[in-house]
């Protein structure tokens, strides 16, 4: 988003661009950047991919714009510097940012990244796989489709957490393979917004059918003993982006290694928490068969309106499993009213 990228005013909300005229449908999103009020603007007759991000002189249509602040309270927070983290993300749409409740920026010193990285203690998975011989698209009789994890439409059919196993990098089936759904990144429009009480959260900007692949939980792989270090750190500041890789565990047993998301991730690093989530996990196995090192995904436990906040449980259990408790303000009719951390 920068002011350059601000088509010219022309009155009455019509803009010329590549020799066609452009109308404002409708204002999406307003960000304050560098002292500048900007409008995202969606242009009428054209694809969500045309929409941009204008100045109130570029803009040009006082009745759309009225309206719009009749309804929305503008971001008072300048969110340029979030608006350069966001750069990075590979998300299918653009991540717009809203704060209408504080002062507070972007999170100092986090980098935005699209998969994970791992710390020098955590070994390369080698598990091998058995790549397919398919071409374009997996057959009736191939053994990656043996068990059906998603429909024809990408949504996930089987319980949380059943470990999702997907074609890898080796298979012949091309990138439209219905086995390829969380490495083909989220189709979610995201919005990160400022909450009282629980600071940064993350709304869906359009609705979202049950079982569909939200976002991935990406961040740094480290080991057990440098997450249980972290760990009591975090949880004295009230803060948790700690995910145990524990699809190998049984029986009371710990997770080797987990996934650090505080100063390394992606949208899912703003994901709070919820006593009633509507989102769920599932262990994905994409480019090996390591269950120490699988890969973790969210996905729509119900249908999602659009508006509503994305949220999973913290600790499901509900029990304290030996952490700090803090106050929940969740706001779920069901709301435990603490969570451990």
């Amino acid at each position: 988003m920068s002011r350059s990228g601000a088509r010219r005013r022309r009155g009455h909300g019509e803009h010329k661009g590549v020799g066609k005229d452009y109308k404002v449908e409708a204002i999406l999103n307003d960000a304050f950047v560098d002292g500048v009020q900007f409008y995202e603007i969606k242009w009428k007759g054209y694809p969500d991919s045309h929409n941009n991000w204008v100045t109130e002189w570029d803009l040009g249509c006082p009745e759309i714009l009225a309206e719009y602040n009749r309804t929305r309270t503008q971001n008072t927070a300048d969110v340029g510097q979030f608006y350069k983290i966001l750069k990075a993300a590979a998300e299918h749409h653009p991540i717009t940012v809203r704060n209408t409740v504080d002062q507070v920026g972007y999170p100092e010193d986090f980098e935005y990244i699209n998969e994970s990285v791992y710390s020098d203690e955590v070994p390369r998975p080698c598990s091998p796989m058995f790549p397919c011989e398919c071409k374009d698209r997996c057959t009736a009789d191939c053994p990656c489709i043996r068990e059906r994890y998603y429909d024809k439409d990408g949504r996930v059919q089987v319980e949380a957490g059943t470990a999702l196993m997907e074609c890898g990098p080796k298979c012949g089936c091309g990138k439209d393979c219905s086995t390829r759904v969380v490495q083909q990144g989220s189709g979610v429009k995201f919005e990160i917004r400022r909450f009282a009480h629980k600071g940064w959260g993350v709304v869906t900007r359009a609705a979202i059918a049950r079982g569909t692949f939200i976002g991935e939980y990406v961040g740094e792989l480290i080991s057990f003993e440098e997450a249980e270090e972290r760990g009591l750190a975090d949880s004295a500041m009230g803060l948790t982006y700690l995910f145990d890789v524990d699809m190998a565990c049984t029986g009371g047993e710990v997770a080797d290694f987990s996934i650090d998301a505080k100063m390394q991730g992606n949208i899912t690093h703003f994901f709070n928490h919820s006593c009633q989530p509507n989102m769920v996990t599932h262990p994905v196995y994409v480019e090996h068969r390591d269950p120490r090192l699988h890969r973790m995904a969210f996905f729509a436990a119900c249908d999602i309106p659009a508006g509503e906040e994305l949220a999973f449980d913290y600790s499901p259990a509900g029990s304290d499993g030996g952490g700090a408790r803090f106050d929940c303000f969740c706001g779920a009719p069901s709301c435990r009213g603490s969570i451990f951390l």
